[in-house]
């Protein structure tokens, strides 16, 4: 089991209680990746949540020629998976961990069991993957409008 004193170094736990955190540590599960292991593959099935206590990874897609290109890079605190975790499907990218790595790691299975007993910790966390998707919705608005801007010139 993790040690919840630990999860409180995390960004993504930051407004959880200290019961709160007790009731997720058990579901946690650490996973260390060293620099250049892919972590999972664009395409590949799973339902797990990864949340970066420390180190880097990009997130690629794979090009026609195969080859990857780099969507966004995560560190410290931010988190991956999270839309195979909501919704099942397989992988959207593929993760490559670019600097040694330590992250936790939530199966969908073992959150969905604490849906009933502790709905209170599964909004805030769901709520913080939600602000996070936000997050990331609005970074590729941004960049879709400066690409916008950039190909075809401002309109006024």
């Amino acid at each position: 089991m993790i040690d919840p004193k630990t999860l409180r170094e995390v960004h993504f736990f930051v407004d959880l209680s200290d019961q709160e955190i007790a009731v997720i540590a058990p579901i946690l599960h650490k996973k260390d990746f060293k620099l250049g292991e892919t972590i999972f593959k664009e395409s590949q099935d799973g339902e797990s949540l990864y949340i970066i206590k420390k180190g880097e990874v990009k997130a690629c897609k794979t090009a026609p020629d195969g080859d990857l290109f780099t969507l966004t890079m995560m560190k410290d605190g931010d988190i991956f998976g999270e839309m195979s975790f909501l919704d099942g499907r397989p992988r959207s990218a593929t993760i490559v961990a670019i600097s040694d790595l330590e992250t936790y790691m939530i199966e969908k299975s073992e959150f969905e069991k604490l849906v009933e007993t502790n709905p209170r910790v599964i909004y805030k966390l769901m709520k913080n993957i939600v602000f996070t998707i936000h997050s990331i919705v609005r970074g590729m608005n941004s960049r879709y409008i400066e690409m916008i801007n950039y190909m075809w010139g401002r309109r006024r």
